[in-house]
């Protein structure tokens, strides 16, 4: 069983590092022509410094970091006076899937988010890993589809 936890990511990134690199090599890597991974820790310690940073860790019993799932917070520009949390990374690790733990790790941020302030979570997956089940199951409903463009 695993237990969920707000934790700073500025203690947590020395531990994260193996997971983000996993989470990019299977997740992410294959729909942007297999580019290189590179966790930009310095720009995560400074959205945690202004508060604009929500992770929330699954540890196993004996403490490993097992997954995350993290938030940007930022005022919402076409809802004004909310606060938006976006999605910016949801990974749990194989030994660690199954069951209800998707869904417990995000239940267990959206409760930490509302304490926060946040009034509105925007929730997004890869096109290879869909996750409508979960989002829905979570109370969230589909109102848009982001496209990428590499402009390089």
């Amino acid at each position: 069983m695993l237990a969920f936890a707000t934790e700073s990511f500025t203690k947590l990134e020395p531990e994260a590092r193996l997971l983000t690199a996993a989470h990019w090599h299977e997740v992410e890597a294959p729909l942007h022509n297999n580019t290189n991974f590179g966790l930009d820790a310095e720009r995560y310690a400074c959205l945690e410094n202004l508060d604009m940073l929500h992770v929330s860790a699954a540890r196993t019993p004996d403490g490993n970091l097992a997954g995350y799932a993290a938030f940007t917070l930022v005022s919402c520009p076409h809802r004004q006076g909310t606060l938006l949390a976006a999605l910016d990374g949801l990974y749990l690790a194989p030994q660690a899937r199954g069951g209800f733990t998707a869904l417990n790790l995000l239940r267990h941020a959206e409760a930490e988010l509302r304490q926060r302030g946040a009034g509105l979570v925007q929730y997004s997956s890869p096109a290879s890993r869909p996750c409508d089940a979960l989002y829905r199951r979570l109370g969230a409903r589909h109102t848009e589809t982001i496209w990428h463009k590499e402009l390089c």
